[in-house]
């Protein structure tokens, strides 16, 4: 579920990877730890 709503949020793969940790952390008790691994996961191969 998490998934579909920071797709719903940010529109697409591509706006979760702009979002900031802060803004992905408020995202349905998805936390600053999982925000932090999501930004890092998505960050990786830039």
């Amino acid at each position: 579920m998490r998934r579909k709503a920071l797709l719903r949020r940010f529109g697409s793969v591509a706006g979760v990877k702009q979002a900031s940790v802060e803004e992905l952390a408020v995202i349905e008790n998805a936390g600053a730890e999982l925000a932090r691994t999501i930004v890092a996961h998505l960050r990786d191969g830039e």
